[in-house]
């Protein structure tokens, strides 16, 4: 949950959009402008890198030093958040938090951030077409085989669906305000 709302508060939207119609390609021409005081050449414009706090934080190692501080614990103790604290949460993810830095989540999560939302929905529909042409393979003369094609089903389903959803929560997060 922390990481989520880290991930959350340190995402930095795209700086440039893409637009919706593409347009063909023109020759390059130089562009001369002209002032009163004569000729001069634009200057190309120089824009900042996105910064990657996510990517930093991780590379500072800072969830497992929270881990090893032991402030989720020390939170829970003082009964900072009741239901959680009764729950374990706290210890939980205290424990988790060096797993999310060694499997490097942090970076994956902010990849993921800046990468297409249509690439997610086009995951998707890849799953439910794979999971079509299981099923159309596998024969239905078995109950066990009927078994694996129902599994494999829901299994595939409900992954498609949480790819469109993560798509369309990426697609509100990457939008220009």
């Amino acid at each position: 949950m922390l990481a989520l709302l880290c991930g959350l508060a340190a995402y930095q939207a795209p700086s440039a959009g893409r637009p919706a119609v593409a347009r063909a390609s023109t020759p390059a021409m130089k562009v001369t402008n002209f002032d009163q005081d004569g000729q001069f050449s634009e200057l190309p414009q120089t824009t900042k890198p996105p910064l990657k706090i996510l990517t930093r934080v991780e590379e500072l190692r800072v969830l497992s030093n929270l881990a090893d501080a032991g402030l989720l614990s020390a939170a829970e103790d003082a009964g900072v958040f009741t239901k959680l604290e009764n729950a374990g949460a706290f210890a939980t993810a205290e424990k988790l938090l060096p797993l999310a830095d060694k499997f490097k989540l942090l970076s994956t999560a902010e990849k993921l951030l800046n990468s297409d939302s249509s690439s997610l929905v086009v995951a998707a529909a890849a799953l439910l077409g794979a999971e079509i042409g299981l099923i159309a393979l596998v024969p239905d003369d078995n109950s066990v085989l009927v078994g694996v094609q129902i599994a494999t089903g829901v299994l595939a389903g409900a992954g498609a669906v949480t790819l469109v959803a993560v798509s369309s929560l990426f697609k509100l997060l990457q939008e220009e305000a």
